[in-house]
């Protein structure tokens, strides 16, 4: 049998299926929440803009196949503007 801590004040209830799916969507949308209202999201959407956005690039250009384009000096330059903005060496 399992033991579980209860604070003071609570009880333990059974729930249907139903009722705990319930809650972990509940749950789940609250901490999706407050992560989104956060400053940690936009740090993502930042971190995530400067891994995906180089290699979106370089699998374009591959594509296209320009000549007299350098993928390496473009996405170099490129990150040479972002990255002083967000305090990040480079």
């Amino acid at each position: 049998m399992a033991y579980v801590l209860v604070p003071d004040g609570y009880e333990l209830k059974k729930v249907t299926k139903a009722q705990q799916e319930a809650v972990e969507r509940f749950a789940s949308t609250n901490a999706t929440t407050a992560f989104l209202s956060g400053p940690a999201s936009g740090e993502l959407v930042k971190a995530v803009a400067i891994v995906v956005t180089p290699i979106v690039l370089a699998a374009l250009a591959k594509q296209v196949d320009l000549p007299d384009f350098n993928v390496t000096s473009f996405i170099d330059e490129q990150l040479s503007k972002i990255l002083p903005d967000l305090d990040i060496d480079f």
